[in-house]
């Protein structure tokens, strides 16, 4: 091969390397929530992830309350935002750069504690509005039976009926732009736990399962990985 082949060889492969690697959904996780071990749940579901699927990951690790996160600036590269938080007091310019993905119509996954992800202005508008819920408080520690209720949504596709979770949350009357995934019974109630939404002509995604032990459990997995490529409007995509 002469020498003018090989370097025509190397820029192919070179812009076909570039090519695949765009073509990866790049999500952004904020983690911050003790009480559910979402650094822990994540570090593993994030590797997990990445080894399986077309994505690329950025983190920023916090703790409930916490008042500054490193690496926030990556969110505007994003494609998915995956929020995994609990009463966050972020500063302004911080808060700024997350609003300005919902407000841009951009994707959001929301786990567990994104219901009360940050402090209540903020709350109020990602809860009620951008993820379309109604957050109430929980109950007790009774354990948890998961229904598939729209069994037909791409979300859902290939993802069983969750045996059993933990310490179901109370869900008040959803945004009329939402729709009601699957629900969680504890035989005295009955709450949606799991829905989608549309925001500023973008998708959201947010369930109130995430307790440490569904993360170990592949419907919940898959249930994640099918929200992460719904809302970003992509096809699902495996590591080739």
């Amino acid at each position: 091969m002469t020498s003018r082949r090989f370097f025509c060889l190397l820029v192919v492969l070179s812009f076909f390397s570039k090519s695949i690697a765009a073509e990866k959904i790049h999500i952004h996780f904020i983690s911050g929530a003790r009480e559910y071990k979402s650094e822990e749940c994540l570090k593993a579901f994030i590797p997990w992830l990445e080894n399986r699927y077309s994505v690329k990951s950025t983190v920023s690790w916090g703790h409930d309350g916490i008042k500054s996160l490193d690496n926030l600036e990556q969110i505007n590269d994003a494609d998915v935002l995956f929020v995994f938080t609990r009463r966050m007091d972020l500063p302004e310019a911080q808060m700024k750069l997350i609003r300005a993905h919902w407000e841009s119509g951009k994707a959001i996954v929301g786990v567990r504690t994104a219901s009360h992800a940050f402090q209540s202005a903020d709350n109020e508008l990602f809860d009620r509005k951008v993820m379309g819920g109604n957050y109430q408080g929980h109950f007790g520690g009774e354990p948890v039976r998961v229904i598939n209720v729209a069994k037909d949504h791409p979300v859902l596709k290939n993802v069983g009926d969750i045996p059993t979770s933990n310490r179901l949350y109370k869900a008040g009357s959803l945004a009329k732009t939402a729709t009601v995934l699957q629900q969680g019974d504890i035989g005295k109630a009955k709450h949606d736990v799991s829905w989608v939404n549309i925001w500023k002509g973008g998708r959201t995604f947010y369930t109130s399962l995430g307790v440490p032990e569904d993360f170990e459990d592949a419907d919940f997995k898959r249930l994640l990985v099918n929200a992460i490529f719904w809302t970003a409007k992509k096809k699902i995509s495996f590591i080739k």
